[in-house]
This record gives C-alpha cells, sequence and structure tokens, in this order.
C-alpha cells in the first residue's frame, strides 16, 4: 500500500520518475506541485504517493496534454476518488539481504559522515529507501552504523565533534521515521526511557522506530530520565508499557530502583528493560524487576510484539 511518508530523495524521484531535477524545481514552484517535505537541512522529500502522481502527469504530458491540464487532471481525480495510482515496482521495500551488501551499505555511510561529507549521505540514504524499508534500515544499516561509529570515537580514531555529527545525523533520521509512520493503534503510549544518567540512546531510538512502523505509538523520552520524573510522566499518561535501557553497567544498575519509583505511580504499567550492559554482564539481568527484552533488537521486538498482542 502506498503510503504519503515523505522519504525518498529528490535524486531517487528522478530516476524513478523519468522528470529531471530542474523540471520538478519549476513544478514545485509553478504549480505547487508535488508538495515536497523538506528534511531539516531544507532537502526535498517525497513519498510513494508523490512519486506515483509524478508518473501519471509525466504519462499524460507524454502522450500530448499540457503540464498544467495533466497536474490540474491529477489533482481533480484524486479529490473524486476517481484516481488510480499503480505503485512503480522500483518503490516497493525489500528486506535488506543478509549478505556482505549490508556490511558495504554501513561503511559507505559511515565514510561519508566520519568525512563530514553530510550530502553524500543524503544521497545514499535516499538511494537505500529507493530500495530498502526504514524498519530493514534501522536494524541493518544504521544500528551497525551507530555501533561502528561508537568504536571509532573509543579507539580514538576521530574526534568527540566528529562522533556527534555522524551520531547526531543517524539519531535525526531515527526521530523522523518515529513521528511519521503509520497512523498509531488507539491505545495509550508506550513509554521509552534511557537510565538515570544514561546519554547512549541508539537501541532505544531503534525501538522507538520499530514500535512505531508497526503502529504502536510512542512517548519517547530518551536520554537520562529520572525516576521521579519518570513516575510522574506516568501518572500522567497511564501506559501500558515502559521501556528502560541501560548501556554502562552503572547506569544498569539504576534500573533496580524502578519498582520504588514507578509502582507507585499507579496504572502498574507492564516494565521491561534491555540494552548493552545485560548482554555484557548477564548477572545483571537478576537485579532488575521486570521482562528482560533479550539480546538484540529483534529479539526485542519479538518479545514486545508477542507482549503487546496480549495486552
Amino acid at each position: 500500500m502506498m503510503t504519503d511518508e515523505p522519504l525518498y530523495n529528490i535524486g531517487v524521484v528522478t530516476r524513478l520518475t523519468g522528470v529531471p531535477v530542474a523540471t520538478l524545481h519549476a513544478w514545485e514552484r509553478r504549480y505547487g506541485f508535488p508538495q515536497s517535505a523538506r528534511t531539516s537541512g531544507g532537502h526535498r522529500l517525497y513519498s510513494e504517493k508523490d512519486i506515483a502522481r509524478l508518473r501519471w502527469v509525466k504519462a499524460q504530458v507524454d502522450s500530448g496534454m499540457t503540464v498544467s491540464r495533466a497536474i490540474a487532471a491529477v489533482r481533480a481525480l484524486e479529490s473524486e476518488g476517481r484516481l488510480f495510482l499503480p505503485a512503480a515496482p522500483e518503490v516497493a521495500a525489500r528486506p535488506v539481504p543478509e549478505t556482505t551488501s549490508s556490511h558495504s551499505l554501513r561503511d559507505a555511510l559511515v565514510e561519508a559522515l566520519i568525512s563530514h561529507d553530510l550530502s553524500r549521505a543524503d544521497h545514499m540514504m535516499g538511494d537505500m529507501l529507493a530500495f530498502y524499508s526504514p524498519e530493514a534500515l534501522t536494524t541493518e544499516i544504521i544500528g551497525p552504523a551507530l555501533a561502528e561509529i561508537g568504536r571509532l570515537w573509543e579507539e580514538r580514531r576521530i574526534t568527540v565533534a566528529t562522533e556527534h555529527l555522524a551520531s547526531n545525523y543517524l539519531r535525526h533520521r531515527l526521530l523522523m521515521w518515529m513521528v511519521t509512520g503509520p497512523p498509531p493503534k488507539p491505545v495509550n503510549p508506550i513509554v521509552l526511557a534511557c537510565a538515570p544518567e544514561e546519554w547512549h540512546e541508539g537501541s532505544l531510538l531503534m525501538l522507538g522506530v520499530l514500535l512505531r512502523r508497526k503502529g504502536w505509538p510512542v512517548a519517547y523520552l530518551g536520554q537520562n530520565v529520572p525516576f521521579p520524573d519518570l513516575a510522574d510522566f506516568v501518572r500522567q499518561i497511564h501506559p501500558p508499557l515502559v521501556i528502560l535501557v541501560a548501556i554502562r553497567e552503572e547506569t544498569a544498575r539504576h534500573l533496580s530502583e524502578w519498582p520504588r519509583w514507578i509502582v507507585q505511580a499507579g496504572g502498574k504499567p507492564i516494565v521491561a528493560f534491555g540494552g548493552r550492559a545485560f548482554v555484557v554482564n548477564p548477572a545483571l539481568q537478576a537485579l532488575v524487576a521486570g521482562l528482560y527484552l533479550g539480546n538484540t533488537i529483534q529479539e526485542a521486538m519479538n518479545r514486545l510484539e508477542n507482549l503487546l498482542s496480549q495486552a
């Protein structure tokens, strides 16, 4: 099913539609068509429906209709519910294959980011989105890229500034996918928060994206959430589930204190937890009450989906 979600950059769109970049700019200025979204950096983003509309208009123009009439026609037919827009097979998302290709894509993206070439990174992300779903890119490309950027920083092969630039670029992409997902289910949002004093949020962001793409509403609180504030938030919105993440052993130990606060908040939400600290030191799992999500993002999603389906 085609969506209005803005995912594809202008380079991908011109390749899939055959409409040159200059023509796309001219149509947007003259006719307000298509009405592209913009990234925080001002780059145009288009949806699958935008691509289908453009292909329809181009077909009419190629058959002799004027541009203005073709655009007016597509708008009129769509408003009347009489426009059939078959999805372009090139746009259909497919999983990233478990081959070295995903590693190559990750390495190329990391190289662009640590070289401070955000324009190249934008083009790469747009190209990948023409073939792979945001879910697949989250787990197969962005997650490993964040881990690689962290490793390069730990080995002092990149500076703090470069690490922040690269990580924040990927973080913003995940946040965008989290807020532009499909219509949410009519339930209270799932709360996602890092442990107190925990500043590493990559895995939490990934879970937020994957849950949101499944249609679950999320309330993403992010880094370093003190338990008194978390308890107050839970008291206000009555979530069915609270997800807590810790990457370092010190912050994982903080999570043992959550029952003291959240149980008192009322509503008795289910609390689940995970993060790298529990993978590196499995003994920490016994210190924290609640549901352990597992050692991988995929394990976590499988357990969450099973849990939520029974709620």
